[in-house]
């Protein structure tokens, strides 16, 4: 099947928004991203890369998938990372061409620096206090001497900018 690489990147950003802002919602709300969050994005992507991609690519995504979550899963196991984070990162993975992973990477760190900053910043002026005084990421800034961060916020901001700039509306 011969499907122009526009149109496909098209509807790989309208695959993968949706489930970003849920990762980004969740993870700010619950500090979670759940499993079933992972599971849908990848068959999301295994159903509309199967219909959209070349096999060949298609498989070289499974791999990327496969290796961001056997680091993922080394991470967490040193305490750097979540568990849900390295499992998101793993379905992100998939939705990244290969020939963008170095420019992703980067997008990705300014993303995770932004995103820590603003959260602090929030969080300290206490903005957002009437409306997400309950949720997790809130309560944790506040209580815990660990500082956790919602890394499913920058994780997200990251996919949805790509797939903005893949297609060309940033």
């Amino acid at each position: 099947m011969n499907i122009d690489i526009s149109f496909a990147n098209y509807i790989f950003l309208a695959v993968a928004t949706p489930f970003a802002l849920w990762s980004a919602w969740s993870d700010l709300k619950y500090m979670k991203i759940p499993n079933i969050l992972v599971l849908l994005m990848t068959g999301a992507f295994v159903i509309s890369g199967a219909i959209l991609l070349p096999f060949d690519v298609l498989l070289w995504r499974l791999l990327g998938g496969f290796i961001v979550l056997a680091v993922g899963f080394t991470l967490f196991s040193f305490g750097g990372i979540g568990g849900g984070d390295a499992k998101f990162a793993a379905a992100m993975a998939l939705f990244v061409d290969h020939s963008h992973i170095a420019s992703f990477l980067f997008e990705l760190s300014i993303f995770a620096i932004i995103g820590v900053v603003l959260h602090k910043i929030i969080g300290k002026l206490g903005f957002m206090n009437p409306i997400t005084d309950n949720w997790e990421s809130w309560r944790i800034e506040k209580t815990s001497k660990v500082k956790n961060f919602p890394l499913g916020l920058g994780m997200s901001a990251t996919l949805i900018y790509y797939q903005l700039s893949v297609v060309g509306l940033v």
